[in-house]
């Protein structure tokens, strides 16, 4: 898998820009989750082509720093001028970071990780939350009519989640607050 995460970027997104309607996306599903402190200390992974991290920026928050597996992505991100990582293991990042970020958000990621290291890696996800921090994690959900396509799109998605086994992986990792949101798309 090194090989295809190494060429993330051309290999899953073909253009080296951003998609705008990505930011106006993310500002419009996530926004009431955005801390409301802007000087709050914010971790993306996974960040694609780093449309969250302008939203995050666009909406004047500073604190913003991402992480990745795929150099292609990670030097996307900084070509943009984010703060961000190439990291081999996101698990030993996080456990790294205890007690760190009042907001981190995954977005397509928790599909791309097998399943017997799901655990871990959310235990050391919450962890890395401040106490009242909160995470932002979005996937395919399998319930969905083209769940099919969503699941086997990319080579490299690993599992499929449908609320209730995604709220078992959460509950289990020991997340109290748990709310499930269907993805708004924009109005043409």
């Amino acid at each position: 898998m090194t090989n295809i995460f190494d060429n993330y970027l051309d290999t899953v997104f073909g253009e080296h820009k951003q998609a705008d309607f990505k930011i106006k996306q993310f500002k419009k599903n996530y926004f009431r989750f955005f801390p409301k402190n802007k000087n709050a200390k914010i971790l993306d992974i996974g960040p694609g082509r780093g449309e969250m991290l302008t939203c995050l920026h666009n909406e004047g928050y500073v604190n913003l720093k991402a992480i990745d597996i795929s150099s292609s992505i990670t030097n996307f991100c900084i070509n943009l001028g984010y703060d961000c990582e190439l990291v081999v293991n996101t698990q030993s990042y996080l456990a790294q970071h205890k007690n760190t970020y009042d907001l981190i958000s995954m977005c397509d990621v928790l599909e791309h990780i097998p399943k017997v290291k799901a655990i871990d890696i959310l235990l050391c996800l919450k962890e890395a939350l401040t106490n009242n921090g909160s995470a932002i994690i979005q996937l395919p959900n399998m319930q969905s009519a083209d769940a099919s396509l969503y699941m086997y799109h990319d080579f490299t998605h690993e599992v499929g989640y449908t609320e209730h086994s995604l709220f078992q992986l959460l509950k289990t990792c020991g997340f109290s607050k748990i709310d499930f949101y269907g993805f708004e798309y924009l109005d043409d």
